[in-house]
């Protein structure tokens, strides 16, 4: 069957055609118009925001910074704290080193200490009288007990009990039992003893203790086989005097030129210079007369007088026990000893 052409209807454009002429117009709409023109100006809300942005964006880099700074100081702080540690363990070895040094060191000393004690126990060839403690043969003093005429002379003042006055105005209180048990008159005894112990075999040795007053002690001691039977008498004799009273040294050298008038060596055990005597001038003599005490300078003076009158062919060895208040007794005594040949001791506390 054939179909029927429809008659024009004298309009000829299609939908599409419309709907492209449509979207072309809307485009040059959008080309020729300026919207700029038309937006909104920003009002205070938005300047408001927008400062609000900024800070908190400030506040941001603010806070990175602290926290770099944090994060800096804590490495820094755990660097150290290594290096602390590190330190410590350095430390702590070090002293583990140094304290098995000191052990070591110290078990050689109490090992020469047992050494010395055992050798102090032996018994010397040429002592004369032996000695109990430990360590007298220890100390390398200088002084030689030398000579064939050999006198000593023992301090037994009250003064020879303590190092101060008010020790010996103290001790000079108690009884004879008591004084002869005080550490510095043992100290004396001991002296004593030391110098008889190491007196040659074939000496004669004269003790004479003096303070006041002067005493020779036991036999004088000769060349023969009694010999240690002397000088333990003159040890017993020691071990009975009772320290009292003031220093008299020249009635002690008198004595012992008395009894021993050929001596050439003397030891002089003392702790200070002599507080009596003859020979000083009116002020001295009138200050000894009004009160009981002695100026430093008549002391002084008494001990220059005193080696005056001790006369030549001496040679004098000291052992001096320092009292306190008595400075120029060290200088004297060693000026003494000096001028004859002989020989100053100031021992240590533990001597002998």
């Amino acid at each position: 069957m054939r179909l029927k052409r429809r008659p024009d209807d004298g309009f000829n454009m299609s939908f599409l055609d419309v709907m492209a002429c449509g979207l072309g117009a809307i485009i040059l709409i959008f080309i020729l118009v300026d919207f700029h023109a038309y937006l909104p100006e920003p009002t205070d809300e938005t300047n408001k925001l927008q400062q609000e942005l900024n800070a908190a964006a400030r506040q941001r880099e603010q806070l990175q910074k602290s926290i770099d700074e944090l994060n800096d100081k804590i490495a820094m702080e755990s660097s150290t704290q290594q290096d602390s540690r590190s330190s410590q363990a350095d430390t702590s070895s070090t002293q583990s080193k140094l304290l098995q040094q000191i052990s070591t060191e110290l078990a050689v000393v109490a090992d020469l200490e047992n050494q010395l004690a055992a050798l102090a126990r032996l018994p010397v060839p040429d002592a004369n009288v032996q000695l109990s403690g430990s360590g007298q043969q220890s100390y390398i003093t200088g002084l030689k007990v030398e000579g064939r005429e050999i006198g000593i002379l023992l301090d037994k003042s009250a003064s020879m009990m303590g190092d101060n006055l008010l020790e010996i105005l103290r001790f000079m209180a108690l009884p004879d039992n008591q004084k002869i048990t005080q550490r510095k008159w043992q100290r004396t005894r001991r002296t004593a003893q030391w110098l008889l112990a190491r007196a040659p075999q074939n000496a004669k040795v004269t003790v004479v203790a003096f303070s006041e007053d002067a005493v020779m002690l036991g036999i004088r001691a000769a060349s023969s086989p009694q010999v240690a039977d002397s000088m333990n008498a003159i040890v017993r004799d020691i071990g009975k005097l009772v320290p009292n009273g003031g220093t008299n040294l020249q009635i002690g050298i008198q004595k012992l030129r008395e009894v021993h008038p050929n001596v050439t060596d003397v030891y002089i055990i003392t702790d200070g210079l002599p507080t009596l005597g003859d020979g000083l001038g009116a002020r001295c003599r009138g200050l000894l007369t009004t009160r009981k005490t002695i100026s430093s300078q008549c002391r002084q003076e008494l001990l220059i007088e005193t080696v005056k009158r001790a006369g030549q062919g001496l040679r004098v060895n000291v052992i001096l026990l320092p009292l306190e208040g008595d400075p120029y007794a060290s200088a004297m005594y060693w000026s003494w000893t000096q001028v004859t040949g002989g020989t100053f001791l100031a021992p240590a506390g533990e001597w002998p």
